[in-house]
């Protein structure tokens, strides 16, 4: 269209249409056209760090959180059982420092250690108190010989102090130790209640918690009348017995204890009967103290009744 000189042009209509015929262009954004163009890593990386920079802020708030939560819990544990193990630890030493520990007493139900204050508070619990001294050759004895006969004793010793069928009145245990032939004189022993001074018989109405032993074992060669060579053991220890006393009584009333000296003879086992191998007892002394001397006389081992006063504590 063309207008005159001196003429203004008319506006273009704003609501006119291309003609059918017209070619519209859009952008290549819009078309696809550009679809084939590979990205490049960098911008692939770009477009998922854009996409995921709001999930990850989130979960790094969150981590950040239960950081500090678990951290603060985890020092304020620490800082409380530290200001607690210090305040027992002052209180503790201000009461050892205030008072002198006294010496254990039970309470109902409760056991306590009866030797505290004893000569058996350094003793040995049990076997364990008895042992055995070195074996040497004792000619003609060899050391293996030796040792043999020094475990036969050991072993009688604790049948006869030590064991509970002895302690109920059961001797057969003890005698099936010794020699065959020596077993029918021993056994008299328990009639006329001489084994007091090598076996202990506890009272049936009474309770033993505790036997603690010391004491030592010697031996020496010798020959006897018939010539036979033979292997002489002494034994020397002392047997204490703790009973089941009322709390109220003090530990060591019931401490009832027994020394005794008990000589045993082996003869070489060489040349001699199966009857005559094995332990003879030959002689037996004791002393005792804190025992009930009338139950003692009847062969019952037992504590003295507690009446007060060091009159308790005398021998038999």
């Amino acid at each position: 269209m063309s207008t005159e000189p001196g003429t203004t042009p008319p506006e273009p209509d704003p609501y006119a249409v291309a003609s059918r015929g017209a070619e519209i262009r859009l952008p290549s954004w819009m078309t696809g056209a550009d679809a084939d163009v590979p990205l490049t890593r960098a911008e692939r990386f770009r477009m998922v760090w854009s996409r995921q920079r709001g999930k990850r802020h989130v979960t790094l708030v969150v981590l950040l959180a239960l950081v500090l939560i678990v951290g603060t819990t985890v020092l304020g544990r620490v800082t409380v059982d530290r200001v607690r193990a210090a305040a027992a630890s002052a209180s503790a030493s201000a009461s050892a420092e205030s008072s002198p520990s006294p010496v254990p007493l039970s309470q109902i139900g409760e056991p306590r250690d009866l030797f505290v204050g004893t000569a058996g508070a350094d003793f040995a619990v049990g076997e364990a108190g008895i042992v055995l001294p070195r074996a040497t050759a004792q000619p003609p004895f060899t050391a293996r010989e030796v040792s043999a006969a020094l475990a036969q004793v050991r072993a009688a010793l604790v049948q006869a102090r030590l064991a509970l069928p002895m302690h109920v009145g059961d001797a057969d245990p003890f005698l099936t130790l010794l020699a065959p032939d020596s077993r029918a004189q021993i056994r008299q022993h328990f009639d006329d209640r001489s084994f007091v001074h090598y076996a202990t018989r506890i009272d049936s109405r009474a309770k033993v918690d505790e036997i603690r032993v010391r004491g030592e074992m010697s031996y020496a060669a010798f020959t006897a009348e018939d010539g036979v060579p033979g292997l002489r053991i002494t034994t020397e220890y002392v047997w204490m017995y703790a009973f089941d006393i009322p709390r109220t009584t003090p530990g060591p009333a019931g401490i009832a204890s027994i020394r005794d000296r008990v000589i045993w003879e082996i003869s070489r086992a060489e040349k001699l009967p199966a009857a005559q191998r094995g332990p003879w007892l030959i002689s037996a002394q004791s002393s005792t103290n804190n025992l009930d001397c009338a139950r003692l006389k009847e062969g019952f081992f037992t504590v003295e009744p507690w009446m007060g006063g060091p009159g308790s504590f005398q021998p038999c």
